[in-house]
């Protein structure tokens, strides 16, 4: 058995469930029922196969940890708390604090508006929520 953690959703996976359809091997997975509600009428609304709907957000998170890895490996979130996001930079062994100010991300580590770890931000859901939280 292996559980995964993507995105908050833990997915156990035994591989005693797997099969094959379609030429692809598929693996039964577990998933809390609330998401997969929230999922399943996400996808309804869009006029989605449930399925097909959660593996595309499977993999979309999967593309961007991989890309995060990728451009930079030193950084992490590490929390999120009031419209501030905690980014922890292993390079400088400091925990950069992301929020907005004067209607843009600013980096109190940098105290500038374009650094890596704006950048890092950028591609987290956490950066939506302060945008819709902000007033206008």
């Amino acid at each position: 058995m292996c559980i995964n953690v993507i995105n908050d959703i833990h997915v156990t996976i035994d591989a005693r469930d797997m099969v094959k359809r379609g030429g692809k091997e598929v693996v039964t997975v577990e998933i809390f029922k609330d998401t997969y509600d929230t999922m399943k009428s996400t996808a309804e609304k869009m006029r989605w196969n449930t399925k097909e709907y959660i593996n595309s957000v499977l993999s979309e998170a999967l593309e961007r940890d991989k890309f995060l890895q990728t451009y930079a490996p030193y950084l992490s979130r590490v929390g999120y708390q009031e419209n501030i996001l905690f980014i922890r930079d292993a390079k400088k062994t400091k925990t950069a604090e992301v929020f907005l100010k004067d209607r843009a991300l600013y980096c109190g580590l940098c105290e500038s508006k374009d650094c890596v770890h704006i950048h890092y931000a950028f591609v987290l859901p956490e950066v939506a929520k302060m945008f819709l939280k902000r007033p206008r």
